[in-house]
């Protein structure tokens, strides 16, 4: 079966599926999570002080030229994208393991923690994402952590929808039935028999939440 075979020939075969556009979008995440890990480092040297000459174009010196501070260009864009990148996967993946987490135990548990659960995010859905996160940084200030927990408060329920809709489905199969009945608790059902079979799907919206963080981070910072 396809479990006796290695794993790196397993990984290999589902890159091989990836296509030109899978390949496309694997490249430009691993150069910007390159940048952002590595990049700093690199261009550590680079004029980040400031005082060269302001709006300078592009040239063999500053590749992207320079800021209104003479800054190097290059440099300040790699370095933004470190925090950039680092605090919006940080907070999508709280997000989404917290409302994945939730969906799961909202489907595996009964109508009325699932009721509980989505009536209660639906409240917090009804709060416009920015002026939450204003209220969250007016009241207990501005810092990275924060930065963190108030993105991904603001997108777990997204998240949690999405997980819920998969999961109802996949509760209402006959195999988690069978489970239910030869005596498996609700923790088994959540993570033995439900999770697997949303993984896939919660991954691509794992990739697109991680943008809308992006953009409100960006919004934010404006």
């Amino acid at each position: 079966g396809s479990f006796n075979r290695p794993a790196w020939r397993r990984w290999r075969e589902r890159l091989a599926h990836f296509g030109v556009t899978g390949w496309l979008g694997l490249a430009v995440i691993a150069f910007w999570a390159a940048a952002a890990v590595f990049g700093p480092a690199m261009l550590s040297q680079r004029g980040d002080i400031g005082g060269g000459e302001v709006f300078a174009p592009m040239s063999a010196a500053n590749w992207l030229g320079t800021d209104y501070l003479g800054r190097d260009m290059l440099a300040r864009v790699i370095e933004g994208a470190r925090y950039t990148v680092g605090v919006a996967f940080v907070a999508t993946l709280l997000a989404s393991g917290t409302g994945t987490l939730l969906a799961l135990l909202a489907a595996a548990s009964g109508r009325w923690i699932d009721s509980t659960l989505s009536r209660a995010l639906d409240t917090l859905t009804a709060i416009p994402s920015k002026m939450f996160a204003l209220l969250m940084v007016a009241g207990f200030g501005s810092s990275v952590q924060m930065l963190i927990v108030t993105a991904a408060i603001i997108y777990v329920p997204g998240s949690y929808r999405m997980a819920r809709a998969l999961a109802v489905n996949i509760n209402a199969l006959d195999y988690v039935t069978v489970a239910r009945a030869r005596g498996e608790g609700t923790g088994y059902v959540m993570l033995q028999e439900i999770l697997p079979n949303i993984t896939g799907p919660m991954l691509a919206d794992f990739g697109l939440r991680f943008v809308y963080v992006v953009l409100l981070l960006a919004s934010l910072s404006f």
